[in-house]
């Protein structure tokens, strides 16, 4: 997120399904097949909030199996064309920033 900030943006939140698969069509199409967004349970497990404006996230598409917190350590998400997953916040990877142009 602080990369995202830098750059003018925040992590990309998602707000519906129809962004959801925007986001997830331009990470395949740059060659990625999995890319952080800001939805994260670390301040109640279960309850997915995105991280700058800490709203709840509203129903999107997840994995099969998915929000699964393995081995109880899986607080932030990435997205793929599947849908999302639940991820170590101490992973890396690729992310999508999200700019607001005024």
């Amino acid at each position: 997120n602080n990369q995202c900030i830098d750059a003018g943006g925040y992590l990309a939140e998602l707000d519906d399904t129809d962004e959801q698969e925007f986001v997830a069509q331009f990470s395949k199409a740059a060659g990625r097949s999995s890319v952080f967004v800001s939805a994260n349970d670390v301040d109640k497990e279960g309850s997915f909030v995105q991280y700058n404006s800490k709203k709840p996230i509203p129903q999107l598409k997840w994995k099969k199996g998915e929000p699964n917190n393995y081995a109880n350590s899986e607080d932030c998400t990435a997205i793929n064309a599947d849908g999302l997953s639940d991820i170590s916040c101490t992973s890396t990877g690729r992310y999508v920033c999200e700019v607001l142009l005024v």
